[in-house]
């Protein structure tokens, strides 16, 4: 299979990261754009992780991921001091891998997972088709 093959799905293209707890002065909306906008995001999180609190909670992060095509994906990172929940597209990866049915929690039965992904397994399955999370 040759690269191009390999990578038919559409890459996130820019990334916007609003900083919505923590000190006043460090409460900015953030732009990363570029195909590399996932590695820049990613180094800007880890680049902060001595502001987040270091007693065990988290500060919130609003986020919107935008894609070749348009699509558009918002969420929120818990971001941690111990470096937890402060990768964008771990983030996103994760929690469609986990609506797609694919990553069952251990704190979860079969059957509460299956009752929990009924409603968007197939969007989120057809959505890992289409973008590259990595």
């Amino acid at each position: 299979m040759n690269a191009a093959a390999k990578n038919t799905k559409t890459a996130a293209v820019c990334i916007t990261i609003t900083r919505a707890e923590g000190p006043t002065h460090l409460c900015k909306t953030r732009v990363f754009a570029g195909l590399d906008c996932w590695e820049k995001s990613r180094a800007f999180m880890r680049a902060n992780l001595d502001t987040f609190p270091a007693s065990g909670g988290y500060d919130k992060h609003d986020f919107t991921v935008v894609f070749g095509d348009g699509e558009t994906y918002e969420g929120r990172l818990d971001a941690k001091a111990n470096g937890e929940d402060c990768d964008v597209q771990a983030h996103v990866r994760d929690y469609v891998r986990f609506l797609a049915g694919l990553a069952k929690p251990a704190h979860m039965t079969d059957a509460q997972y299956a009752a929990y992904v009924t409603e968007d397994k197939d969007e989120a399955a057809i959505f890992l088709a289409k973008y590259d999370l990595g």
